[in-house]
């Protein structure tokens, strides 16, 4: 393979053991104690699959990104992965980079020689797939791909009839089927064990929304970009003012924020800040967890780097509303990035029914939230 990143060299079978939770295994009736998989390789890509009596799990590693998918007959109940971000804010790509990470502004790693790596988890109970899926105007399809009703066709009839339904269904947005019990939680804590065990210095997450920037929160990340803990407390204080709302609840009332018209938003239910869904440009929420110490500078700037700051008097304000870059003055709004949490559309990332194409994209990053 033309790159090797610390976490790429580690054995597969290590990787599935530690990572992988044992309920997913048993699903399968693949014995934890692996089979010898079936293996492809070429110059960019190894690709190993592990049969167990009622599904398989498909290993792919490309130096950079290892995916792991596993699946119950033809049903996705697993998509997770970890990305070494050295290739972040260069031109550079991998096999498994679908949509590359290059704006520098939005992606480039703190200093040369620091280890971050990205990670995405979904899993999906095989019993609870909504219907109507690839069917647009349904309630399974708008769950699927709300953003096709925000962003890209806003019908506010459609939309609002929709929004209300999914208000109800205890479904969060993409949440096409259940989670699996513990999967998400398991696998992240178990990423960063295991991260930091090779050396990294931090381990990334992009929870596009807001239900999973809260999963996250709860488990100690926090937010790289200070403006997008200002919001994140900023609508935590919005939605304390509606009483009592279940996790997937609040997370439709925040995504209403987002229509594109804001005279279609009803005053009663507006918030006071707006999360930026990240699947319209790269200026991502990013969270992360640290890991092992970088080492620093001894000491930054020059004598005078001191005098200005000497000119500080205070503390800085409160900021009680925040304001966010959007899509038209992103730095890039080509294009969205690799493997970060939904940021590509369920179209190329989810199956658009249970029979779906099995090896496609991978949604990249947004945990299941911790699930209820």
């Amino acid at each position: 393979m033309r790159y090797a990143s610390k976490l790429s060299q580690v054995e597969p079978g290590r990787i599935l053991s530690q990572l992988i939770h044992p309920s997913v295994f048993a699903l399968l009736e693949l014995p934890t104690n692996l089979p010898a998989p079936e293996r492809t390789e070429t110059d960019d890509l190894q690709t190993l699959t592990y049969r167990g009596n009622k599904g398989h799990i498909l290993f792919r590693n490309d130096g950079i990104r290892v995916l792991i998918e596993a699946f119950y007959g033809e049903l996705p109940v697993l998509r997770c992965a970890l990305r070494d971000r050295q290739l972040d804010g260069t031109d550079a790509v991998s096999v498994l980079t679908f949509h590359p990470n290059t704006d520098p502004a939005c992606n480039r790693l703190p200093a040369p020689g620091f280890l971050a790596a990205e990670l995405s988890i979904y899993s999906w109970d095989p019993r609870t797939y909504l219907s109507g899926l690839d069917v647009r105007g349904t309630l399974g399809h708008f769950i699927a791909d709300p953003d096709e009703y925000i962003w890209k066709s806003f019908d506010p009839g459609m939309f609002f009839k929709l929004w209300e339904q999914a208000m109800y269904l205890g479904r969060a947005p993409w949440q096409v089927a259940m989670p699996m019990s513990g999967v998400a939680t398991f696998f992240v804590k178990q990423s960063a064990a295991f991260l930091k065990g090779l050396g990294y210095h931090r381990v990334d997450a992009v929870p596009s929304w807001f239900n999973v920037a809260k999963f996250f929160n709860k488990i100690g990340y926090r937010f790289t970009y200070p403006e997008h803990q200002v919001v994140f407390e900023t609508i935590q204080r919005g939605l304390r003012s509606f009483g009592s709302l279940d996790r997937s609840q609040e997370s439709w009332l925040v995504a209403l924020q987002n229509v594109p018209v804001r005279e279609f938003l009803p005053s009663a239910l507006q918030l006071p800040g707006r999360w930026p869904v990240t699947h319209t440009n790269m200026y991502w929420v990013r969270m992360h967890l640290d890991l092992n110490p970088f080492p620093g500078p001894d000491k930054l700037g020059t004598e005078l780097t001191e005098r200005i700051a000497q000119l500080r008097i205070g503390p800085l304000d409160p900021v009680l509303v925040a304001v966010l870059h959007s899509g038209s003055n992103c730095p890039d709004t080509s294009a969205v990035g690799a493997s970060s949490p939904a940021a590509t559309s369920p179209a190329e990332t989810m199956p658009a029914h249970p029979e779906g194409d099995a090896g496609g994209p991978d949604p990249a990053g947004k945990p299941e939230a911790d699930p209820k």
